[in-house]
């Protein structure tokens, strides 16, 4: 009768913390959709009541406040294919498209799309591949995704004055790639879970950063269809590691 009553307890715990899991993704979910939302609404009232004064608006302030319109929404358009595509995956729906490509240049041109929009946040990007080309198989769209993924994800937790350093080394049969940042660092009790969105614990900050998790899953997800791994290595105030191991030949199942 005990082990039974044990067992059922365990049970009960289990669904207890997998609900309450999934109310901490779903608050930070709703965080994330709710700033570009709040700065997208915010700017509209701003224009109209520039609209409003006898002079207007200046033509490069209006720019200004219809630049930070775009980038909102393109904000709320990843947030919605993430949620889409992390979907797809989950129910073996979501293809790759391999083609022998070079991933340093991916990697590098991913990297540099990204270093405007980064040192905007006066935090320095090092882009230092340890080599000049390797072709490996790939879905180019697929690794640029994973890389602008990670570097954002750095972005967001560090801060200004920071550094952001992304790097590839040629492992022969492998290659491997980091992103580094001097950010706020992950508790060594939740680096097992950062992968997993219904496991994310709660960030009552994430408004501002902007963090549901949702980049990091679909990252996973991508490199797990290339047969590679990654993981992250990291320690509170001092900053993350993320490692990504990537075959040179996709051995398809």
């Amino acid at each position: 009768m005990n082990n039974e009553m044990n067992k059922n307890k365990e049970l009960f715990d289990k669904v207890i913390k997998l609900e309450r899991n999934k109310n901490n993704y779903f608050v930070n979910l709703s965080h994330e959709l709710r700033t570009p939302l709040n700065v997208i609404s915010s700017t509209q009232q701003l224009l109209l009541e520039f609209n409003k004064r006898k002079n207007g608006i200046e033509r490069d302030r209006l720019d200004y406040h219809i630049n930070v319109m775009r980038n909102n929404t393109k904000r709320l358009l990843n947030l919605i294919n993430n949620i889409i595509d992390t979907s797809k995956v989950e129910h073996g729906n979501y293809h790759i498209d391999l083609r022998d490509e070079d991933i340093v240049y991916i990697v590098e041109e991913a990297a540099l799309d990204m270093k405007d929009y980064i040192e905007a946040n006066n935090i320095e990007l090092i882009i230092d591949p340890h080599i000049e080309e390797k072709i490996i198989e790939c879905d180019r769209r697929e690794i640029e995704r994973c890389i602008i993924n990670l570097i954002d994800n750095a972005r967001k937790f560090t801060p200004p004055g920071g550094k952001i350093e992304v790097k590839i080394y040629d492992l022969k049969e492998k290659i491997k790639i980091t992103v580094r940042d001097t950010g706020s660092g992950i508790d060594v009790d939740n680096q097992k879970y950062i992968f997993d969105r219904f496991n994310q614990v709660i960030d009552h900050s994430s408004e501002s950063k902007g963090e549901s998790g949702l980049g990091l899953t679909i990252t996973k997800h991508i490199i797990d269809m290339h047969n590679g791994e990654i993981f992250v290595e990291s320690e509170l105030n001092k900053g993350s590691t993320f490692t990504i191991i990537l075959p040179v030949k996709v051995n398809k199942i």
